[in-house]
Parts: C-alpha cells; structure tokens; sequence
C-alpha cells in the first residue's frame, strides 16, 4: 500500500501540471488536460478521506480548464459549420 507521502507527490504533480495546462491553452487541449488531471487529483483526494492537500489548486484546474473548454468547444463547432 502507498504511503501519505508518495500519494502526496502524486496529487502534486497531476495538479502542477494541471495548473501549467490551465494557464497554456493550446487551442483547448491544455484546458481539457487541466480538468482531467483535477478530476484525477479530486478522487485521490476523496479517497484518502481529505488526508491529502490540494483542493484549491484542484478548483483552479476545475474552474479555468471549465472555462476554456467552454470557449473552445463553440469555437470548434463554428469552425465545422463553416466548413459545411
């Protein structure tokens, strides 16, 4: 079984670079990178019974990968439309 420490420095590194792809968007790809590893975190974190930190920097990644991939989805749609 994982330790505290090693499940720590997991939650650490999915949410670093979550915020990284967050503020990078990437034409929307770094948005969705950002919310999949705040999902990832979140459950790590949910599993330990909140032993584990991070909630505000998996908010960050929820709250700003939410919202690029919110401007990118319709900017892709409108993309396909116009190429109908």
């Amino acid at each position: 079984m994982e330790n505290l420490h090693h499940k720590q420095n997991k939650v650490n590194i999915l949410l670093k670079w979550g915020i990284v792809f967050s503020i990078l968007w990437l034409a929307g790809i770094g948005s969705l990178i950002a919310f999949v590893s705040a999902m990832k975190a979140k459950k790590m974190i949910n599993d330990s019974n909140d032993e584990l930190n991070g909630a505000g920097r998996v908010w960050w990644c929820l709250i700003v990968g939410g919202f690029g991939i919110l401007f990118w989805v319709p900017i892709v749609l409108i993309g396909i439309v116009n190429q109908l």
